[in-house]
């Protein structure tokens, strides 16, 4: 066969391939005019190919997608790109949507763009519910596992109250706690976010109490060496149960729990960390524990009248607590809370923490026996 029978087969083989393919084959000019469509577009869109010649490919995509697919092919007129492979969504004559994947490039020869297309519809569909049915399992999860930190939030704040009744019948002082620490913490320009977990956290601040035997937590007067040492344990002991969780809020309360009893001086325990290395939330509900307990009463001890407790945490500012703190705790009072109540208004009076002679805050001891554990 001479060189020109060769040409004309080929020739004849392409066009026969170009007639034939189940794939959609498009020429069109640098401005994206299309040229040339062979019968395969009639197929999947229905538009007949002398219908569609001489008119933008970008016609015969759904509107919303039409800037995309242009910006493409101006980027092959321009030259910034020497292909494009795309997806978009092109119109039936019967007014329906296909999923068509294209792909061009402009061709050496004689300057025009081809390019070839092919029905991604049952592909993107799949996709689609594959993401839907992804997104419906991403919600059952995220719902059980907030349903799961709910239920753990929820059975140590029963264990809190359950350690606070041992002591406190009305079991109101964690309570109190929680919402005078969030006030504090407002005070302070803490986000709504991190109020909200403070507020969740701080209650369970003494939870390792469960762990002090009676003769220790609700011994009349002061605690000797050895009992003092074994009460300090319930930092520690909190932080170690609550730190177990994956919750933020509980593993806030874990610190909050091994550093509410450090003081601003170094001289707190139970690692004896100085200024701002205590935790804010730590310093927060210092403040705020070592104010509700002064001013309830326990069953080895008397409340301090509110002014009294005032005055305490006002002079002890820079020696047991953050004296950012007790400002804003101070700010609180001065705005009209009321102090026997947590300090914040409206808020119904109730329960107390167990306080008694230990000295556990390190709050001076007057009237005669008075302290904090």
């Amino acid at each position: 066969m001479g060189r020109r029978a060769a040409l004309v087969a080929a020739e004849a083989e392409l066009a026969r391939y170009f007639e034939e393919s189940l794939e959609l084959l498009w020429t069109a000019d640098r401005t994206g005019r299309l040229l040339q469509v062979n019968p395969a577009w009639k197929r999947c869109l229905g538009h007949p190919p002398e219908a569609m010649c001489g008119r933008p490919l970008t016609e015969f995509i759904l509107g919303s997608d039409r800037d995309a697919a242009a910006a493409e092919i101006l980027s092959l007129a321009d030259g910034s790109s020497a292909g494009v492979t795309s997806r978009s969504r092109f119109t039936t004559i019967e007014g329906g949507v296909i999923w068509l994947e294209w792909s061009a490039r402009v061709s050496s020869a004689d300057g025009r763009i081809r390019g070839s297309a092919h029905d991604v519809t049952a592909q993107r569909r799949a996709e689609m519910h594959l993401a839907d049915e992804a997104r419906r399992l991403q919600t059952m999860v995220d719902e059980r596992t907030r349903d799961l930190n709910e239920a753990r939030a929820e059975t140590l704040q029963l264990l809190a109250v359950a350690s606070e009744y041992r002591d406190d019948e009305t079991s109101q002082h964690t309570e109190r706690i929680g919402e005078l620490a969030a006030e504090i913490g407002v005070r302070m320009g803490l986000s709504e976010e991190s109020v909200a977990l403070l507020r969740e956290a701080a209650p369970l601040h003494d939870i390792g109490k469960l762990a002090i035997p009676d003769r220790v937590l609700l011994k009349p007067g002061r605690l000797s060496a050895e009992e003092q040492e074994l009460m300090q344990t319930h930092t520690k002991l909190g932080a170690r149960l609550l730190f177990g969780s994956r919750s933020p809020a509980l593993q806030l309360a874990g610190v909050v729990a091994e550093s509410h009893h450090e003081w601003w001086d170094g001289s707190g325990y139970p690692q004896g960390l100085i200024g701002s290395d205590i935790p804010l939330v730590g310093r927060v509900v210092a403040v705020a524990d070592v104010f509700d307990a002064l001013t309830h009463e326990r069953p080895y001890k008397q409340a301090w009248p509110a002014d009294q407790a005032i005055a305490l945490i006002r002079s002890s500012a820079g020696t047991q607590f953050d004296p950012k703190v007790v400002g804003a705790f101070l700010e609180i009072v001065a705005a009209g809370g009321d102090p026997t109540n947590g300090i914040v208004p409206g808020r119904s009076a109730g329960g107390a923490e167990r306080t008694g002679g230990d000295g556990e805050h390190g709050a001076p001891a007057a009237p005669a026996g008075d302290g904090v554990r």
